[in-house]
């Protein structure tokens, strides 16, 4: 399902590959190749997106967010992989975080995730939840992994179900999307083994 990349590019601090996919943690060179990614899909993610300044969408601004997903990840509160093609590594084809690490008696932290819209309906987000999961479960012992989706948001719904995720409630007034706050259903994940 998932194993670590045998190499490195230089613009990865760590990958991980699935069948079809490379997961990397990018370094602050891949700057502009993010921002690309967020340029070409602002409109279609508009709508499930957290409400973003049009400084968002500069390559001096995501080389922040690169920098600070790494000083994060090192201290083991961030797991922040941007999702490739294993034959295209330069191709982005996606994103997905996990976030709110919680230690000890909780071991559990929150998913998040967005894909490109030409990339859509090929199973990708569904292959990387469930290889990034599984090795979060299996290395790090995570007991319980959640997720919050906007109740209109079929696709992502049916995605998250698919990765044996069920669902627990409603998360009110969960996030600023698209200009007002919004209410999200809560999904989780268990490590049952």
């Amino acid at each position: 399902m998932y194993k670590l990349a045998d190499r490195q590019y230089s613009y990865e601090a760590w990958a991980m590959e699935t069948d079809r996919l490379r997961l990397s943690i990018f370094r602050p060179q891949k700057a502009g190749d993010v921002t690309d990614y967020f340029k070409r899909n602002r409109k279609f993610h508009a709508k499930w997106a957290q409400t973003h300044n049009e400084s968002y969408f500069t390559k001096a601004t995501q080389k922040e967010y690169i920098k600070y997903d790494l000083k994060e990840f090192k201290r083991g509160f961030l797991f922040p992989l941007w999702i490739t093609l294993k034959d295209q590594p330069d191709v982005i084809v996606g994103r997905l975080s996990f976030f709110n690490f919680a230690y000890g008696g909780m071991m559990s932290c929150a998913i998040g995730y967005h894909l490109d819209e030409k990339m859509t309906g090929n199973g990708y987000m569904q292959e990387a939840i469930d290889g990034a999961t599984s090795l979060l479960m299996e290395t790090l012992g995570l007991h319980r992994i959640e997720a919050f989706i906007l109740p209109e948001n079929e696709k992502s719904i049916a995605t998250i179900k698919r990765c044996g995720f069920k669902q627990e409630g409603i998360r009110y007034s969960y996030m600023h999307i698209n200009g007002k706050w919004r209410d999200h259903l809560s999904f989780y994940k268990l490590n049952v083994k």
